[in-house]
């Protein structure tokens, strides 16, 4: 559809309602229009208004965006904000066949019912997304939404409210149909059930709908990865190899972070074995003095007898100086002396050993441009915890503890479990500490226990490939919080998309959810849980669970209560007013 200029004039005002399956992507659209960023928080599935005053060609435009609930437990109160509508934006998700169906079937029907002749264009969102592994809706074909709203009569717009594609576009058009169409007055007050009622004197005016709290935020703690792994360097617990300095100055160290870190290093200190296929140097080779930055190596007795790797560095090298190299490894950072005498012999000393990252983070302190080195950090942090996961999880190298998990074994090292977990820690240096691999029994599934792991070893957790509720439950008791947040903010997603249809019949218990998130210590999850149950009570109220709930719990769900309970006497005084005139009522 082609639309001329409007052109300039006095302000004029527009309603917008905005209409859509659950979880489709509506109040990340608005917001992202009326905010220009995306929303980070959770957006909880209940009706909220926007405004915005705009300039469209020219004229001042004072914008009223109706955000709207698309699950059935609402479809009785929904069409309570349809009256004065000015166009509606019939929105689908691309990775939603379903959604995209709905349009047609429900959405089309509801306002054609309701408002006849209000304009309507078609908005495909979360263009661009990838669905998730665990996603189980279908994704729309290309070019099949296209057709249908061609097929229908209707404008279509593509967006992204992540990275704001198609939204201003499509705002903008969807002002300019609601404005032309607004001028010619065909459908005001003329057809449809509210034109009828406008025709009355004295017809009772639906109540207004009040605006649903926002819902919490889950917050997830900073990473402290590195910090603990440079904790695990410092207390020198469970380490296998030591470095020999200036013939007197000692450094012990953990192959694993070193070999992670460092292809180079790997060659080094995978004499004994070989390590993720690398062809690792012999200890003949680090003994011919032909090994760059390396005098010798060989093996000898530690104060326990279990034999260690020893490697003496150059002579040439300061004590001062590799040791910076070995936190480097460790942090993906360094605290430097920033003279430049001291940074070219740091500079040095990472050529000798080939480290790339370590000469870039030195010529930034050179160039003055050492702002540029945290985000070297956070990179070399995420490809040193990649390698550890594929060199040293679960694996037998190297390993000094293994857990008995249902009759499987799963192998770990000492030294980074407990560096990670106060709990772990208190477990691996007390009884396990006589024996190298004693089997400890852990009460939950392999598949969640190795998950723990992998977020112990690589701060990253496959939480959606496993039960995210069971990982939670693991998590806080070995006080892994940070896991907590992540299965926190996971779960309370996951129930977004099990609610897209219906709360009423959603496939999973929030009610249960809260109780067990308040019995395991996620605080966070738990007054996210009493937020959506109170905002969504009329669906809550007709669950079976639903009368589980007492003390404060239920206390907090009845005081909070959305709609409250004077806007649903409000609904019922209007619908008997409607009765009393003989009216058919516009809830359906």
């Amino acid at each position: 559809m082609v639309l001329t200029d409007v052109g300039g004039g006095p302000p004029v005002s527009l309603k917008v309602v905005v209409l859509g399956d659950g979880a489709v992507g509506k109040s990340c659209l608005l917001i992202s229009y009326t905010t220009n960023s995306f929303p980070a928080d959770y957006i909880p599935t209940v009706f909220d208004n926007y405004s915005n005053s705009i300039m469209v060609d020219g004229r001042a435009v004072n914008v009223a965006f109706f955000d709207t609930a698309g699950q059935e437990d609402y479809d009785r109160l929904r069409p309570l904000s349809y009256p004065d509508t000015d166009i509606f934006l019939l929105c689908y998700s691309v990775d939603n066949a379903d959604s995209l169906e709905n349009i047609k079937e429900k959405w089309i029907p509801e306002v054609d019912h309701y408002c006849p002749g209000v304009p309507k264009i078609m908005i495909a969102c979360k263009a661009g997304m990838l669905p998730s592994r665990s996603e189980r809706t279908i994704p729309v074909p290309k070019g099949v939404g296209e057709k249908m709203a061609k097929d229908l009569g209707l404008d279509h717009y593509t967006t992204s409210a992540l990275t704001l594609q198609g939204v201003d576009v499509a705002m903008q058009e969807s002002f300019r149909l609601g404005i032309a169409d607004k001028k010619s007055h065909k459908h005001r007050k003329s057809k449809g059930i509210f034109g009828k009622l406008s025709k009355k004197k004295d017809t009772p005016v639906p109540p207004v709908m009040p605006p649903a709290g926002e819902a919490p935020r889950i917050e997830i703690q900073t990473s402290v990865f590195a910090d603990q792994l440079y904790q695990m360097f410092v207390d020198a617990q469970f380490t296998d190899v030591e470095f020999v300095v200036e013939e007197k100055h000692k450094i012990q160290a953990h192959k694993m972070s070193l070999c992670s870190a460092s292809p180079h290093f790997a060659k080094i200190l995978g004499v004994s074995q070989t390590i993720n296929n690398i062809e690792n140097y012999s200890l003949d080779d680090l003994n011919m003095g032909t090994t760059p930055g390396i005098a010798a190596a060989y093996y000898k007795e530690d104060e326990t007898g279990k034999a260690r790797l020893t490697v003496e560095i150059s002579s040439d090298i300061k004590a001062s100086t590799f040791l910076r190299v070995v936190e480097f490894l460790y942090t993906g950072k360094v605290t430097l002396n920033v003279q430049l005498s001291y940074l070219k012999e740091l500079l040095r000393v990472a050529e000798i050993f080939k480290l790339g990252q370590l000469e870039t983070v030195c010529l930034n302190y050179g160039n003055e441009e050492e702002f540029l080195n945290p985000s070297i950090g956070t990179f070399l942090n995420d490809q040193t915890a990649s390698k550890i996961k594929t060199m040293f999880l679960n694996k037998p190298e190297g390993a000094d503890v293994i857990f008995n998990v249902e009759g499987t074994k799963i192998y770990g090292h000492k030294s980074v479990l407990r560096s990670r977990s106060d709990v772990m820690n208190a477990m691996l240096c007390g009884h396990f500490t006589e024996s190298a691999q004693a089997l400890s029994e852990v009460g939950t599934t392999p598949e969640v226990f190795l998950a723990l792991l992998e977020y112990l070893y690589t701060d990253h957790s496959p939480i959606d490939d496993v039960d995210s509720v069971g990982l939670l439950i693991l998590a806080n008791e070995y006080n892994v919080m940070r896991l907590v947040n992540l299965c926190e903010l996971y779960i309370t997603k996951e129930v977004d998309k099990s609610c897209v249809k219906s709360i009423e019949k959603m496939d999973i218990d929030v009610i249960g959810l809260l109780m067990t998130a308040q019995i395991h210590n996620a605080d966070q999850l738990s007054q996210w849980c009493l937020h959506f149950i109170a905002s969504n009570h009329i669906a809550f109220n007709e669950r079976d669970e639903y009368r589980l709930l007492d003390g404060e719990n239920k206390e907090y769900i009845e005081t909070n209560q959305w709609p409250p309970l004077s806007y649903l006497a409000e609904v019922e005084e209007y619908e008997r007013q409607m009765k009393k005139r003989g009216e058919k009522c516009v809830i359906m």
